[in-house]
Formats: C-alpha cells, sequence, structure tokens
C-alpha cells in the first residue's frame, strides 16, 4: 500500500460507514446527546445521499455541470470531511481545545481529498465538490451541537467509548474497499433501462 492509498483508505466507505453508525449509537444512547445523534443521522443520509445523487444522475443520463471535468462528487472527500470533522467534534466535546480535533478531523478529510487527485480517481472539480458538501455538512452539525452534558466523569466514559469503539472498527475494516461504484453503476442502469452507464469522456 502507497503512502496515498494508505491516506485515501480512511474515506472508503467499508470504514466510515460503520463508523458513521457508531457515533450515531453512541449519541442516541445517552439522553443529553440524543438529539444530537438525530442530527448526526440527518447530516449523514443528507451528505451520502447527495453524492449517491450526483453519480446516478451522470451514470444514468449523464447529467452534469457544463465546461467541468465532472463524474459526480467525490463520496471519499465529502464523506471523509464530514466524518473525522464531526468525530473530532464529539472527541473533543467539553474540552477546553475543543478546535484542536475539530481541526485534526478537517485535516484529515482534505488529504483524503488530496489522495484522490494524487491517485488520479477524480479531477479537481469532483474533489472541490465533495470537500464543499462535506464542509458545509459538517459545519451544520458541529455547529447545532447541544451544549447540555453530562457529569464529568460520565462524560469521560463517554469519550473512551467512542474513542475505543472507533479503533476497534479501524482495525477491522481500515483498508477495505466497499464496491460503492459498482452497486450504484447497477442502480443507474436499472433505472434508465440503458445498456451501459456514462463514463468520463476520454478526452479527460
Amino acid at each position: 500500500m502507497t503512502f496515498w492509498q494508505a491516506v485515501t483508505s480512511f474515506g472508503d466507505s467499508a470504514l466510515l460507514l460503520p463508523v458513521i453508525v457508531w457515533m450515531a449509537a453512541c449519541q442516541v444512547a445517552v439522553v443529553p446527546y440524543r438529539r444530537d445523534g438525530w442530527r448526526w443521522i440527518a447530516t449523514a443520509v443528507a451528505c451520502g445521499g447527495m453524492v449517491s445523487l450526483s453519480k446516478l444522475l451522470f451514470m444514468a443520463w449523464g447529467v452534469a455541470p457544463a465546461g467541468i471535468d465532472y463524474t459526480g462528487f467525490s463520496g471519499h472527500t465529502a464523506l471523509a470531511i464530514m466524518v473525522w470533522t464531526a468525530f473530532g467534534a464529539l472527541a473533543g466535546r467539553g474540552m477546553r481545545w475543543r478546535i484542536l480535533p475539530i481541526a485534526a478531523g478537517a485535516l484529515l478529510g482534505i488529504a483524503v481529498g488530496a489522495s484522490r487527485l494524487a491517485l488520479k480517481v477524480h479531477s479537481p472539480s469532483e474533489v472541490w465538490l465533495g470537500a464543499l458538501l462535506g464542509a458545509i455538512v459538517a459545519a451544520w452539525f458541529v455547529v447545532g451541537m447541544s451544549k447540555a452534558a453530562p457529569t464529568d466523569r460520565r462524560a469521560t466514559a463517554w469519550r473512551l467509548t467512542l474513542l475505543g469503539g472507533t479503533l476497534a472498527i479501524g482495525l477491522v475494516c481500515y483498508g477495505r474497499v466497499f464496491p460503492s461504484q459498482h452497486l450504484l453503476q447497477d442502480i443507474a442502469l436499472w433505472l434508465s433501462g440503458h445498456g451501459q452507464v456514462f463514463t468520463r469522456t476520454p478526452a479527460h
């Protein structure tokens, strides 16, 4: 595994989908954080839905903005920025220097976007659009997080549970590849009735 492949693995759905579910469960299970848990689920559904819709519209019917090299938003970039920024906010909840884990999460998401360019998987426009989407939904979640919190002892236990579960997921899922592109291609063919999906033009 090269350096950029190692970085891009932090944006694969094989890792991020279980982390998203774990983050939701950790919040919904604790009364002071329950509203944030539902907010997080809405955030993840909105981001994943927008990425999937952009790809389906292109693969099924060739719908794309004029004048740019585009096949849909970069899902790795959008989801990585959303997940790791929000994860930083949750891990740093109640801490004096909460901005540091948030910034670290955002930087990891940005690095995933850079890896998609380095590996020549996406065009700059696809990465920028994915980054913009991820940043918007992450900001919506972080800014709207509840100020309520349990006692210090319970908050520490909750933080350790969040971190421990995420580490366990990483040990099992990091480096794996989720077949999202193939699934979306099958759905696009079924929706459009075409014999093949639209792809990037050879000139690009």
